[in-house]
């Protein structure tokens, strides 16, 4: 009886819970062996969900089980966010994860639903690509000179679209009012699809979006773009100067993709899908797609990412101050 008890005993302390390692251990050597949810936190068609796609692609290739991106979106990517950080720590839920969610929702929301910081884990940099701003081809101020002009001489009377408060373009246009003091009026939309639909039909005069969404309509000649928001000019829009040449060498602003996983994912998980993103970027047809919509596929290291993105929370909390901007 005595030694029952004490077996009893046993089993209630914590080492006893050391039991569970070896089953941790074999569900990571197993990963994956069912579906892997790519949370992805903007709308289908745009240039963040066709990343997410040609990578689910490739790293279904990969592993032999079936990458599923689904799109949640809203509130500066917080949504998409806040549903992997809640996920189990198991590797099947993996959000495509950028700078809004990462390091602007902070300064967006008086009460975030999660930390970026401490509720998730950095996988793998997948890479960047600037914004593009574009008019109609008919807009007379198709130059960043001749726009600055014509917002100064006329404050408030013309319009940017974009896909949200909480997005690299449209705080590439606030850096630019910043900077600049024009006073040009943002208009939000649900996606840069929509944004761009009203610039074709002569609604809006001008669309700020991730290069990628809108290269196809600018390639068809239907949009005229105006400037780009990269360190330097992008390979394809040659001709179109950066914010950087014509109004401030800071006025750089990139949109960067990471993985990221809950907290607590075993590390032999995200060795895993750090090693397959890797090889995947590396492929000819995945780096020829990416690089012809003006993304530039990249790898850093995991301390490399964490740096880059406390130095993001950094800039664009003083950005978004200066801006005026309160969060919700």
């Amino acid at each position: 009886m005595r030694r029952r008890r004490f077996a009893t005993a046993l089993a209630g302390l914590p080492f006893a819970s050391l039991a569970v390692v070896p089953r941790a251990f074999a569900q990571a050597d197993d990963w994956p062996n069912r579906n892997v949810r790519i949370v992805c936190p903007f709308t289908p068609g745009g240039s963040q969900d066709n990343i997410a796609r040609r990578l689910a692609a490739k790293l279904s290739d990969a592993f032999g089980q079936t990458f599923v991106v689904e799109n949640r979106t809203g509130a500066g990517g917080s949504i998409a966010a806040d549903n992997v950080a809640k996920s189990p720590s198991d590797g099947y839920s993996v959000l495509l994860g950028n700078i809004g969610s990462h390091a602007l929702v902070p300064h967006l929301y008086a009460r975030p639903a999660y930390n970026a910081v401490t509720d998730l884990e950095t996988v793998a940099w997948i890479g960047t690509q600037p914004n593009l701003l574009c008019c109609h081809p008919n807009f007379p101020h198709d130059t960043l000179p001749k726009l600055l002009a014509a917002a100064k001489a006329e404050p408030g009377k013309f319009s940017f679209g974009s896909s949200g408060l909480g997005t690299s373009p449209t705080l590439t246009m606030e850096l630019f009012k910043q900077k600049t003091g024009a006073d040009i009026t943002f208009i939000s939309y649900r996606g840069a699809a929509a944004a761009a639909a009203d610039v074709l039909a002569g609604h809006l005069p001008l669309v700020i979006s991730n290069i990628d969404s809108l290269m196809s309509q600018v390639s068809a000649g239907k949009l005229k773009p105006v400037a780009s928001s990269g360190a330097k000019r992008s390979p394809v829009t040659p001709d179109t100067p950066t914010f950087a040449e014509a109004v401030s060498p800071d006025l750089v602003v990139t949109s960067w993709s990471i993985w990221a996983v809950p907290k607590g994912t075993p590390a032999k998980i995200k060795d895993k899908l750090r090693a397959a993103t890797e090889r995947a970027l590396e492929t000819p047809d995945v780096a020829a797609s990416m690089k012809a919509g003006g993304f530039e596929p990249g790898t850093m290291t995991v301390p490399e990412i964490d740096a880059y993105i406390q130095t993001e929370i950094k800039r664009w909390g003083e950005v978004i101050r200066a801006a005026g901007i309160k969060p919700q």
